[in-house]
């Protein structure tokens, strides 16, 4: 099960990176909070009659109510809080920077998982997949080109997101392990984020009316039913056997797919430097791969 949870990831990866290409033309009629309340409905539309038909089997409800209900729900509100916001920010961010740059900054929960299960658990992993986190901190850095003196507010922006989704990816383990029903999970946390997504656009002075949909439907379908619904799903199915650390260096090859789906639809060219960061990647997946597990880190 291991490969094949792994195969998910890395599919589920491929998804996302793609994504940010659709997420960027998206904004040309709707605004960031729009655009992220409509993709997540759509999403959670979509999820339904899967989660419907997974209930049949199994109840998603009563096997949370034999764990512990409270802790649980408080829990799957907490996935739809940490999805909505990392998501808005992401969002954000794509309007001021590229999409390299924010894929790749991102995937800086990479290195935040481990350390905040060390900080929060005291969960340990082993210095060869430190090493990984290494490797992949240096290659990312490569890729964007980012320094601190040189930052801009959306990779800023971005940046500050990733502590949203290294919490949801945290979380996503947790839940994950206690339940035979992730499409239902997965529809409870999707149907969540929409929510808060759009108690956001209430203070906000963004308007999302069909006039602004319609045109960014093709974007909404592929970010809402590709990436929110089928994603998210191969996500809560595949972290049910594979380690928090291994799920955050898989799901971080999204910056790749994300740099070359920028550069081969919508032009924007990835430098010498930017593909050698792609290669420390790889090579922090490889050394993921090639080592066995401790522990459920």
């Amino acid at each position: 099960m291991r490969l094949i949870s792994h195969g998910l990831l890395i599919l589920t990866a491929i998804i996302w990176g793609t994504t940010f290409v659709f997420q960027t033309t998206g904004m040309e009629t709707l605004g960031p909070l729009g655009f992220t309340a409509a993709r997540f409905l759509v999403g959670a539309i979509a999820l339904l009659p899967i989660a419907l038909f997974e209930a049949r089997r199994v109840s998603l409800i009563s096997q949370f109510s034999a764990v512990d209900g409270k802790t649980v729900l408080i829990g799957v509100f907490g996935l739809g809080l940490l999805m909505a916001t990392g998501s808005i920010l992401q969002q954000i961010s794509l309007g001021h920077t590229s999409v390299a740059n924010a894929a790749f900054l991102t995937t800086l929960y990479v290195p935040l998982v481990p350390i905040f299960g060390l900080m929060l658990f005291r969960r340990n992993i082993s210095v060869i997949r430190w090493g990984a986190v290494a490797v992949f901190i240096i290659g990312s850095g490569m890729m964007t080109g980012v320094s601190p003196d040189e930052a801009v507010f959306g990779d800023i922006i971005v940046a500050i997101g990733a502590l949203f989704w290294a919490g949801h990816i945290m979380v996503v383990g947790w839940l994950a392990r206690l339940t035979d029903a992730p499409f239902q999970l997965a529809f409870c946390q999707t149907a969540m984020t929409a929510v808060f997504a759009f108690l956001f656009i209430l203070p906000s002075s963004e308007t999302i009316s069909l006039a602004t949909i319609t045109p960014a439907l093709p974007e909404l379908l592929f970010a809402g039913v590709l990436s929110t619904g089928l994603g998210f799903g191969l996500q809560l199915v595949a972290q049910r056997y594979a380690s928090n650390t291994a799920s955050a260096i898989l799901l971080s090859l999204e910056g790749v797919f994300a740099a070359i789906a920028g550069w081969l639809m919508l032009g924007q060219s990835m430098a010498g430097l930017a593909i050698a960061g792609a290669t420390l990647i790889f090579t922090a997946v490889l050394i993921i791969e090639l080592t066995p597990e401790r522990n459920a880190s």
